[in-house]
């Protein structure tokens, strides 16, 4: 094993971490999000094992950056020591307990809580370790839903590792189409659900939106999470209402809590109806509700 390892910083806007995170996974072995303190910064943090190519790297970077419309962060590779990164990552991971959710990575080695949902998710594979405030406010949406609703027709709209849709199907042993755009995720949405039991109620599919096949071959639903970004969703709303039955849910999330009225008014002009907010580091969810 190497003395050495290489460590990738970027600042970026919360908004747009995962877009640039696609640029460093091919140059990385591990990229993980950190929100900084004033909660305005997000810091994607990668290690790799051998020097990355900077001008490659850069040039990556530069790619999303145009694509995005915004200024190119600035990019910094640093020679760090290779300490044991597996205490290091079981002191950056530990285990999270969420209403009635108990999510772990495979590092950590203590029991499982009685009472509650284990959910085994890795981080820095997918969107959705629930570290993230955004994650968070969805696991408390649904652990608040479970007390007074089931729920049997639900569908997790960019699903990323399946976090929320394992969530749901071991909540309610319902079946959950859980979409996402990116190839990779859904990928890591299927091997999570087998790790976790619920490979037969979860079916993890590739697409863009609510025009998917699958998507709307399996609907309406009575349930939709959509932890996204405060644009596409609203872009997306009115096909969200379409494919909500009457007095389903909807719990949104992803975005800042400056944006969340943006974002409640787009679904409000398609009949939708506030329930609750949940408010988490800045970030925001919303819980609505057709008619």
């Amino acid at each position: 094993m190497s003395d050495i390892l290489w460590r990738v910083d970027v600042a970026v806007t919360p908004e747009l971490a995962d877009a640039f995170e696609y640029a460093l996974e091919d140059y990385c072995a591990a990229v993980t999000q950190y929100l900084d303190d004033d909660e305005l910064a997000q810091r994607l943090e990668a290690y790799a094992d051998v020097k990355p190519d900077e001008a490659a790297l850069r040039a990556s970077v530069g790619l999303v950056a145009k694509r995005m419309g915004v200024e190119v962060p600035e990019v910094t590779i640093t020679e760090v020591e290779n300490k044991d990164w597996l205490a290091e990552y079981a002191r950056k991971y530990p285990p999270l307990s969420i209403g009635r959710y108990f999510i772990y990575g495979s590092h950590f080695q203590g029991p499982l809580p009685a009472g509650k949902i284990a959910l085994k998710v890795e981080a820095a594979t997918a969107f959705g370790t629930g570290e993230h405030a955004s994650t968070n406010g969805c696991l408390q949406a649904l652990d608040r839903l479970s007390k007074r609703y089931k729920f049997s027709q639900p569908l997790d709209m960019g699903c990323g590792s399946a976090i929320l849709a394992m969530a749901i199907a071991k909540t309610w042993s319902a079946p959950v189409v859980a979409s996402d755009i990116d190839a990779q995720s859904v990928d890591v949405a299927k091997y999570n659900a087998e790790v976790n039991g619920v490979g037969s109620y979860i079916l993890p599919v590739c697409g863009d939106g609510y025009g998917t096949p699958s998507v709307a071959r399996n609907g309406p639903y009575d349930l939709i999470m959509a932890n996204i970004l405060a644009r596409p969703l609203s872009a997306m709303a009115k096909d969200l209402a379409k494919n909500l039955q009457p007095g389903g849910f909807a719990v949104l999330a992803g975005f800042l809590e400056r944006d969340a009225n943006w974002v409640f008014a787009a679904h409000r002009c398609h009949g939708l109806r506030l329930v609750e907010r949940i408010k988490v580091d800045g970030w925001q969810t919303l819980v609505l509700r057709k008619g």
